[in-house]
């Protein structure tokens, strides 16, 4: 299959459809395309209790941009098909700038030439849209790269530092051009590309993006000697010339600036260029076609018979034809029609998608005359006309027919089998579809998997999930459940990269009652390896419509867990369609919003770029990002050193468990994140008591508030 890679653009932090962020704090699916883009917001690091200064890094979550243009022809010694860049709410300015670098590092690599973007490309790319450049994990994982932290904005290109003022201008040290770094750019020479001058905009960063920055258009742009350090006296030689760029005199209008806001050392950036937005635009703003398509013509010009024009788009099905019918063709007394003459009307394509490719001319045996045909000018020329119209249209034309019905159909299939269709055959505690409501706790320490083993509550739970980031301590977990004869069920990763499938056969070989199976891979892998062991599908499978939940109980899934993206009407909804028993609920969790790649623990405290040589502060450090409304969320690790920020809150579905059991939802969960012995006690008497109606959803939700020192909210399924 065609593989297709991301090459340019803005990054994700978290893993795609694993980000569930903006639905944690404002209802707003980022898997829905209405991302609200909280990783470009400030955080503070919160270690053990405290938080850390980390000077001027406050974006903790907010990468870089993605440029692999010197990777594109390594990616095609590697069979990739298609390079792509992204553009979301980006300029045509921007489209312009990136497709040309990737079409001229493309182009070199099929010449068998190596690409070296040049100054001006370079440039380019950072005036349309850049955070500043990075190969994203494309070099590997490198924890010191990916997120630079200063700004999660557009900066454009870094031009040097403030060094002194005057009552109306900035005086800087330009940035030294290096050719062995392209992330380092500058110039002092009036003529480069990349050199300031009036009319551009500058921003002044102090290293707070937070706080309003100072910038404006340049009035005027003044070069300055650079400065000696010592004049030669008598009888001394004179220095070697400076190798150090002059300093630049930045004038700007009065009033346009506050000088006396702007500090030496802050960082100069130029963040547009007007010249370069009028040289792209010739890129894109003129009326001719860029690249056109081959269409071969068959020209029938047989005395006696109808003028008859075809035309085939070259390389494909797609034919047009046109036809003049006012009478046949005379005889030519003069001119009679040529290929080349014919070549020569028919080539005027204009402003069409399209170039004239080969022509045939059929005159056809006559026994009218010897003569060729008269076919006039206009006449040929409005037939060509006619044909380049039809192929455009044909060429616009969906290639696919489109059934309307489709989804109702499937959906009515699905919802005539599955709805009533009795559960799987039963093989292990994870599979039972009780009458009564099943409780199932997910635990995440040791100290929680105790007392809830010790818990001698109003509601047993069906089984308990174990998910610890030392996978090595689950047969541990597992011994002490069989001996109090507990259910147990073990989480898998969410993410299962290459080369990775140790850790799934790490969690079968412990042997427990059900494995919670987070990934595609772990779906796939259990089911050849391990057939005997029920799975459940957890949350991050995604699971939204009964469409998907049909596909994965084919695949023998026992139960699932809808997605956390689904609000209460959608939920229903699916409820209403598909076998609710099927269904694990989630009533009680801390959101878990951000799943990365990028380790914070390795880039805040260790100098390290992976796991190999970040010394583990995750071991050692507990550790939260405190928000702008001071919420610390808790940053927590898993076995592949990947990272999960949860929400701070918890959130509950406490007051939608009477209206779930009446629509057939029978298996409810309940995830512990931090919570002590004592706490992880009451939670579970709380949800007891709604579950076995012994207690109303608003006594529930009031005894859980009292109980969380953050409170808890109504979760993600009240929103709209």
């Amino acid at each position: 299959m065609p593989l297709e890679v991301f090459v340019h653009g803005a990054l994700c932090v978290s893993y795609s459809g694993q980000c569930l962020t903006s639905e944690s704090l404002g209802g707003r699916s980022a898997n829905r395309g209405q991302c609200a883009q909280a990783c470009r917001l400030p955080y503070d690091l919160v270690v053990d209790g405290r938080i850390k200064d980390l000077g001027d890094k406050a974006y903790l979550l907010s990468p870089s941009d993605l440029a692999a243009y010197d990777l594109i022809g390594d990616l095609i010694d590697r069979g990739v098909a298609s390079f792509k860049i992204e553009g979301r709410l980006k300029s045509a300015h921007y489209v312009a700038a990136t497709c040309q670098t990737y079409r001229a590092a493309i182009d070199a690599k099929n010449a068998g030439n190596s690409f070296a973007i040049s100054p001006s490309q370079q440039h380019d790319l950072e005036q349309t849209f850049s955070r500043g450049f990075t190969h994203g994990f494309l070099d590997g994982v490198n924890h010191q790269k990916l997120v630079a932290a200063r700004f999660p904005k557009a900066r454009g290109t870094r031009m040097g530092t403030v060094v002194s003022k005057t009552d109306r201008s900035v005086i800087i040290h330009p940035e030294v051009p290096q050719a062995h770094d392209r992330h380092v750019v500058g110039a002092n020479d009036k003529h480069s590309p990349i050199a300031l001058k009036p009319g551009d905009g500058v921003v002044f960063d102090e290293g707070h993006p937070e706080q309003d920055k100072q910038g404006g258009r340049l009035f005027a742009v003044k070069q300055k000697p650079a400065p000696t350090a010592h004049r030669p006296g008598k009888g001394e030689k004179s220095p070697a010339p400076s190798a150090a760029p002059a300093e630049l005199e930045l004038e700007f209008r009065d009033g346009d600036i506050n000088l006396a806001a702007i500090n030496p050392g802050a960082i100069v950036w130029k963040t547009d260029d007007p010249a370069i937005k009028r040289r792209l635009e010739h890129s894109f703003a003129r009326e001719t076609v860029a690249r056109r398509v081959a269409v071969d013509f068959v020209l029938n010009a047989e005395v006696g018979e109808h003028l008859e024009l075809i035309g085939r788009i070259a390389g494909s099905a797609i034919e047009a034809r046109a036809r003049w019918n006012e009478k046949p063709l005379e005889p030519a007394s003069k001119f009679p029609i040529t290929e080349s003459a014919a070549r020569e009307q028919l080539g005027r394509m204009g402003d069409t998608p399209f170039v004239l490719g080969n022509v045939t001319l059929k005159t056809g045996p006559t026994a009218h005359t010897t003569a060729g045909a008269m076919v006039p000018k206009s006449i040929l020329n409005d037939l060509r006309r006619q044909v380049c119209a039809a192929l455009q249209r044909l060429r616009e034309k969906p290639a696919q027919t489109i059934d309307a019905t489709a989804l109702d159909t499937l959906r009515q299939e699905i919802t005539q089998t599955e709805s009533i269709s009795p559960a799987p055959p039963q093989k292990s505690p994870a599979d039972r579809t009780p009458e009564t409501p099943a409780l199932y706790v997910l635990v995440r320490t040791m100290e929680q998997l105790d007392a809830l083993l010790a818990h001698t509550g109003p509601l047993r739970p069906a089984m308990v999930y174990v998910e610890f980031e030392d996978v090595r301590r689950y047969p541990d977990a597992v011994r002490r459940c069989r001996d109090a004869a507990m259910p147990v069920g073990l989480a898998t990763l969410r993410i299962v990269k290459p080369a990775e499938h140790g850790f799934l056969k790490q969690v079968s070989d412990c042997r427990p009652d059900a494995l919670l199976v987070r990934s595609l891979a772990a779906v796939g892998y259990y089911h050849e390896r391990a057939p005997e062991i029920p799975l459940i599908g957890d949350y991050a499978l995604n699971i939204a419509n009964e469409l998907t939940a049909a596909i994965f109980a084919a695949a023998g899934l026992v139960r699932m867990v809808p997605s956390y993206d689904l609000n209460w009407k959608q939920l229903a909804a699916m409820l209403a369609r598909f076998n609710p028993a099927r269904f694990e609920c989630v009533i009680h969790q801390h959101m878990p919003m951000f799943h990365m790649e990028h380790c914070v623990f390795a880039h805040t405290l260790s100098n390290g770029k992976d796991f190999h040589d970040c010394g583990r502060p995750c071991e050692r450090h507990r550790v939260d990002l405190r928000d702008r409304v001071g919420e610390a969320h808790p940053l927590i690790p898993d076995v592949g050193c990947r990272n999960t920020v949860f929400n701070a809150q918890a959130q509950t579905a406490a007051e939608f468990v009477p209206e779930m059991r009446r629509l057939g939802v029978r298996h409810f969960r309940v995830e512990l994140l931090r919570e002590t012995a004592e706490e992880t006690a009451r939670i579970l008497d709380r949800y007891a008591g709604v579950l076995t109606g012994q207690e109303s959803p608003a006594q529930t939700l009031r005894s859980l508030r009292v109980l969380n020192q953050l409170g808890v909210t109504r979760g993600t399924l009240v929103h709209e």
